[in-house]
Parts: C-alpha cells; sequence; structure tokens
C-alpha cells in the first residue's frame, strides 16, 4: 500500500506545481512597485468618502455632503441642513427651540463649502465647515 500512496502524493504535488496560479511578469502584467509613502498616504477619494464629521478641532466643524449630479448650489443647502440638524443634536438636552434661530444664523453666516471632490462613482463630494473661535465652547453653552 506505501507504493500507492508514493504516487499518490507525487501526483498531488505535481498537479499542484502545474496548476500553480500565473505570477504578474508570467500573465503580461506589470505593476509599478509602490513606495511606503504611497501605499500609506490615503487616497484622494478616501479623503472625501472617509471624512470625519463633526469637531475637527475646537473652533471648525465639519459635514460631508454628496450629489448625484455635481450641484453645488443643491449641495450646500443639504449642508446647511444637515449641519444645522448635527448642531441641535450636539447641544442635546441644551436645545431649546429658541437657539435654532441662533444656530441656523451661525450655519449660514459661518458655513461655507471647503473643499470639493472630482466625481467618485457618479457622486461629488463636498466638505462644509463652519469655523468660529471657540465654537465648540459657544455651542454647550
Amino acid at each position: 500500500m506505501q507504493p500507492k500512496i508514493a504516487v499518490s502524493l507525487i501526483l498531488i504535488f505535481s498537479f499542484f506545481s502545474v496548476c500553480k496560479t500565473p505570477t504578474t511578469k508570467e500573465s503580461g502584467q506589470t505593476d509599478t512597485p509602490k513606495s511606503v509613502v504611497q501605499e500609506s498616504a490615503p487616497a484622494e477619494e478616501d479623503q472625501f468618502v472617509k471624512a470625519t464629521e463633526g469637531f475637527l478641532n475646537s473652533s471648525t466643524y465639519q459635514v460631508v455632503v454628496s450629489s448625484l449630479e455635481g450641484n453645488e448650489k443643491e449641495a450646500l443647502e443639504l449642508a446647511r441642513k444637515r449641519a444645522l440638524n448635527l448642531f441641535i443634536a450636539e447641544k442635546g438636552e441644551l436645545f431649546r427651540p429658541a437657539d435654532r434661530k441662533v444656530l441656523k444664523e451661525l450655519v449660514d453666516t459661518k458655513g461655507k463649502i471647503a473643499r470639493t471632490s472630482k466625481p467618485i462613482n457618479g457622486k461629488t463630494y463636498y466638505l462644509f465647515q463652519i469655523s468660529q473661535p471657540d465654537l465648540k465652547i459657544e455651542l454647550k453653552k
């Protein structure tokens, strides 16, 4: 029985060595090796798709919105609404109905689109930021 096992093992190893996956050189593809910096640097798409929402620091709050048509005016309105709702949520139990007007004015006067992406999978991304000194402290009042 041992010769049968040996022959079987030889056949199995032969099969795997013949059927191995082709390397990039064998398949005709050549990839240029990436440096450590290129591999660790976030792709431009990631800067928008995975962008942080919320406080970037104590003076800047960021909201991310996207638009299928790349309509900046529509995106700006959407970003303002989203920022207002997120500010209300940030205030939590401290929110009073009278705060809505103050927060809306803050978003409208201090908010702007800081960056716009190129189309990514059919969507254009917008980074909307509200900046004011000590914004985080003001929001918690």
